[in-house]
């Protein structure tokens, strides 16, 4: 059976489009491999998987009620940009072009690829439109593209459907309707993202784990504090701002869905006011309560319900984009995917570590963090038209520095 891709946008995925109108949403994630293989295997792994997830052939387009729909295209590649390039190439320096060039959402496809073939190694750089793609979508699609490229075969996926849809909420059906449609134009205003990155050993990766377990805190917690007392100290302005520090949810777990290409998260703001006498542990406390039950049905119901409240009912699409232009003023996002969930020994190849997600999350202050732990070894990327530098390694002395306290604290008491 033909698999067919043609459907309205969900409240999140509109809701996403039409941020993409007025500043970038795209992102990327990169994985570093062990191994290589000619370039026309690539192109033929690529191939597979397009035809395995329905989203990697689609474009955005507007119906006779001015709704986004997406609309599936036959014949419709996937770019692949191969670079030859020397052992210790800055692999950033791609993802920073990547971010650079925007997505054509009207004629699509919504997914570049990037190849950087090194003597011994591979970086694989993968792309994509926030509206159609998560995080976790180019996780796994990362570990297909290895699949493929290694000789596996891949089943077909069926169409990605709204999460609006996998919750039974109806589709949107504008009751208010203009005669004057805004006209959005493509956007072609360059921007010019900075990507940082940084990998932890094993042994750091293992104490934080083991730490945050103890202070009854998770390391997502940990990170959020780490980066906002560096952030504190290192962005003259911050010190005494209250700050907001905003994660992605992942909808998989509490909707039971597949592996499938989509965009399948909600986020949540955690506030934090100017606290000094706060200790590390208690923000990374607090980090984690400001996120509780938010991996749930019900709070994906509720916050699509926001946004369908603004996006759904009408079609003046102005009015949508004066509303969202309000929205994602935070300082900080963290968008942790937490840890590769598949094996990474793929034959010739290995997937040594991935890195991201790498997106422009706000309106160019705020520092975005991506986390993600691959073989015991936790990698963070740090993505921003304004980083702070040095951040990344700073988080990383903050996070040292806690694990070694509690063990000193433990230590002393254990002689009392």
């Amino acid at each position: 059976m033909k698999r067919q891709q043609n459907r309205i946008l969900g409240a999140f995925e509109k809701t996403f489009w039409l941020l993409d109108q007025i500043d970038s949403k795209d992102f990327c994630l990169a994985a570093h491999i062990s191994g290589t293989q000619p370039v026309e295997k690539w192109r033929k792994a690529i191939n597979l998987v397009q035809q395995r997830h329905p989203n990697l052939s689609v474009r955005v387009r507007l119906d006779e009620l001015a709704r986004p729909t997406l609309q599936q295209v036959e014949n419709l590649p996937i770019p692949l940009r191969v670079v030859q390039v020397a052992q210790d190439y800055r692999w950033e320096q791609e993802v920073e072009q990547e971010l650079a060039v925007r997505f054509n959402t009207a004629e699509g496809p919504l997914l570049r690829v990037v190849l950087l073939q090194k003597p011994d190694s591979t970086i694989l750089i993968l792309a994509a439109n926030h509206t159609v793609a998560d995080g976790t979508s180019l996780s796994y699609l990362t570990r297909d593209i290895l699949l493929a490229v290694t000789g596996q075969e891949l089943e077909a996926l069926a169409p990605q459907v709204a999460n609006d849809e996998t919750l039974g909420l109806p589709e949107d059906q504008p009751a208010q309707t203009i005669q004057q449609v805004l006209d959005l134009k493509p956007k072609t205003a360059a921007v010019t993202p900075l990507v940082a990155s940084h990998r932890f050993s094993a042994s750091t990766t293992r104490s934080l784990l083991e730490r945050a377990r103890q202070e009854n805190t998770s390391v997502h917690g940990a990170l959020c504090a780490a980066v906002l007392l560096a952030s504190r100290q290192m962005r003259p302005g911050w010190e005494h701002t209250r700050m907001e520090v905003v994660s992605p949810v992942c909808t998989r777990g509490p909707l039971h869905l597949d592996d499938n290409v989509g965009l399948n998260i909600t986020t949540q703001s955690v506030f934090f006011d100017h606290q000094p006498q706060l200790s590390f542990w208690e923000l990374a406390r607090l980090a984690k309560a400001g996120l509780a039950g938010t991996s749930s049905v019900d709070y994906t119901k509720g916050y699509l319900s926001y946004f369908r409240d603004i996006v759904f009912g009408h079609n003046d699409l102005g009015q949508m984009l004066d509303a969202l232009k309000q929205a994602f003023n935070h300082h900080i996002m963290v968008t942790n995917l937490v840890r590769v969930r598949y094996q990474t020994d793929f034959g010739p190849l290995k997937l040594d570590a991935l890195y991201g997600p790498m997106v422009r999350s706000g309106k160019g202050m705020e520092q975005t963090i991506g986390a993600l732990t691959t073989n015991g070894a936790l990698c963070l990327t740090n993505t921003s038209d304004t980083p702070i530098p040095g951040l990344l390694l700073a988080m990383e002395q903050i996070l040292t520095e806690a694990c070694q306290d509690a063990e000193l604290a433990k230590t002393e008491c254990s002689f009392r």
